[in-house]
Formats: C-alpha cells, structure tokens, sequence
C-alpha cells in the first residue's frame, strides 16, 4: 500500500519467485589445451585440486588459473602425465562439494 503526499492511496497484490543458489558449480568439460589441463564449469567458479584424493578443505587445494580473468569458466593448471587430478570447484555463492568429494576426477595420461 502507498499513501502519497496528497493522502491519495494505492493497493496492489504481487507475487514473485526467489531463487536461491545452494547447488556447486559443475563441471561442463575436461580436456589437455597444449601443456595445460583444462576445465569448463556451467557458471563462474574457483577451481582448486589435489593429486593425493578428494578429502582435502577447498582453502588448501592447488589454485587452478583462468586464462582471462574476466571469463571465470575456463580454469587451466598445469598438465601433468600421469597425475590424477582431484578437483573441487566453488561459486560466488561459496557453493561447493562436501570436503570428502570432488567436483572431478581427472586421469592426466598422454595418448600417442
């Protein structure tokens, strides 16, 4: 209800829908780029890995690097052969996977 100045007033019913993000980022694709190993999320993320396995706090894992900052969906980290690359990735939100589970697990083996 509004009531302006002149006390002429107005009422109106709305409604409207909220979304609210609780969901982590996925992983779209993985692939080698050159030297490098490359990730592709559904929306802006942080990616973070270990090569030991998935139980490890987001805040420790190794920072996977943006080509561009501007484009927060391609992350890069080196490639590694043979390395098996556990990978954990958070939103704006702060959504990400328990600290037991990975967003992905990626095999790094080079095919001749």
């Amino acid at each position: 209800r509004c009531v302006d100045a002149g006390g002429n007033s107005a009422e109106v019913v709305t409604e409207f829908n909220v979304f609210v993000d609780i969901v982590a980022p996925a992983v779209t694709r993985a692939y080698r780029d050159l030297d490098a190993l490359k990730i592709v999320t559904n929306e802006d993320a942080e990616c973070v890995y270990s090569l030991n396995d998935c139980n490890y706090v987001f805040d420790e894992g190794l920072s996977l690097l943006y080509s561009n900052p501007e484009i927060k969906e391609s992350h890069f980290a080196e490639w590694k052969n043979n390395a098996i690359y556990h990978v954990k990735c958070r939103d704006e939100k702060g959504n990400e996977p328990s600290p037991n589970e990975c967003s992905l697990v990626v095999s790094a083996v080079d095919i001749i």
